[in-house]
């Protein structure tokens, strides 16, 4: 993971986004109370030919979703988020953002042998 992208992700585990969102929020009128959740999808096996839901449909009013880029090429990650989607490999790093839209991740094991799913990462703030 590069740099930036590693300062990134510890500023999103951190807080430092939750911070920034709280500040921008914090000049609505009438005051709004914020809250955060970070979901961790934890690397997975994957056999060969198989597909799996990583992370079933789900409503998120404003989201970052992190792909750490650690799990294995022959792994490709789709992402459907309202009407679009994007597709991934399990070794690329990328960031997906989200605002009122409904997510589901999916990952499909292209390969003849059991490969793994990268680590995902998702913080969703609702105000």
């Amino acid at each position: 993971m590069s740099e930036t992208a590693r300062g990134f992700v510890g500023g999103l585990v951190g807080g430092t986004l939750v911070s920034l969102m709280s500040l921008s929020l914090m000049r609505l009128r009438p005051p709004v109370a914020i809250s955060s959740n970070l979901e961790m999808i934890p690397q997975q096996p994957v056999n060969a030919g198989a597909s799996v839901t990583l992370k079933s449909l789900t409503m998120y009013k404003f989201a970052i979703i992190a792909f750490h880029g650690d799990g294995d090429p022959q792994i490709t990650i789709t992402v459907i988020r309202g009407d679009a989607s994007a597709t991934l490999y399990g070794n690329e790093q990328a960031f997906e953002f989200v605002a009122n839209q409904s997510v589901q991740i999916t990952a499909q094991n292209t390969d003849t042998v059991v490969r793994n799913t990268p680590k995902i990462e998702i913080l969703s703030l609702v105000w």
